[in-house]
């Protein structure tokens, strides 16, 4: 966008494009803290709110790429505060996206408190799972400040109730694949396509549940495809259907590929960029449909 143009843009416009952005850089954040858990880097900066006592430490090995993740995520904080701040410049044209995006400010501050908290607690399982899902609910708002401040279209199908079975039964698979790498149980069930003898019972029932979910999620998800068409959903409603569709095709090949090869970095580190993708999608769904429900 010229220089020109962008200045032409009113308040609100300008934040929701920075939320856009912002929203882009927190699954990128989201994907590089999937690399600092699988390289085994999430000690690399043992102290908080420094690393190693100082500022910018000396950068090698896995202090290297933690102290990346926590420059990233400053850069993505910046990015948010950002598009509040003109929300917020904004808020007598529009109240709710300074709510929004404010909400969002907030939700990353926590956010960063939690990495600190996974770091001083050595990595407690626990507070991972919880930065996890406060990145996925960061990651929702400032999605809902982007159509808001972008004006995007809302659908009124496939309607609010569905979408939020989708939006919760999606979450849910998500975060279970995220409490298994949090209690360390990611190499418990080698068998396909459900675990067998070699794996413990709690790994079972954790790994066939996330499976056995997520797939049905899949034939779900195909169904309601063609329900949307049969019921001329808007063509964005069907797009991020269909991407979610797709996602999940390509997480599924991931993560057998994951288990079949003894779970090598570079698939572990796509599994959870892909997860974030899928949330992304169906998370956007669900926004769509509330407000297609408030535009009529």
């Amino acid at each position: 966008m010229a220089m020109t143009s962008w200045r032409a843009e009113p308040t609100t416009r300008k934040a929701g494009w920075l939320a856009l952005t912002a929203a882009i850089l927190t699954i990128g954040l989201i994907t590089y803290g999937a690399w600092v858990r699988a390289s085994g880097s999430g000690l690399g900066c043992p102290d908080w709110p420094l690393c190693e006592g100082s500022l910018v430490p000396t950068l090698e090995g896995d202090t290297a790429v933690e102290f990346g993740h926590r420059v990233f995520a400053g850069i993505t904080m910046l990015m948010v505060a950002v598009s509040a701040w003109f929300a917020w410049s904004g808020r007598a044209t529009d109240a709710l996206l300074a709510k929004i995006l404010v909400g969002a400010l907030g939700l990353i501050f926590v956010q960063a408190v939690l990495g600190g908290i996974t770091v001083l607690t050595e990595l407690n399982g626990d507070v991972r799972l919880a930065h996890l899902t406060i990145a996925l609910a960061t990651l929702t708002l400032l999605t809902a400040g982007a159509i808001r401040g972008l004006d995007v279209q809302g659908s009124p199908y496939p309607g609010v109730r569905i979408a939020s079975v989708f939006a919760v039964w999606t979450g849910i698979v998500v975060l279970l694949g995220g409490s298994i790498v949090g209690s360390n149980l990611s190499a418990a069930c080698p068998g396909l396509p459900l675990c067998d003898d070699r794996s413990p019972l709690d790994a079972a029932w954790m790994h066939g549940i996330h499976r056995t979910a997520a797939t049905l999620l899949l034939f779900a998800l195909i169904g309601l495809g063609f329900w949307l068409r049969k019921h001329r959903g808007t063509m964005f409603s069907i797009a991020l259907n269909h991407t979610a569709v797709l996602l999940i095709v390509l997480q599924i090949g991931i993560g057998v590929s994951a288990i079949s090869q003894s779970l090598p970095m570079y698939l572990r580190i796509m599994h959870l960029g892909m997860a974030s993708l899928i949330w992304w999608a169906v998370a956007t769904q669900w926004l769509l449909a509330l407000k297609g429900r408030s535009s009529h």
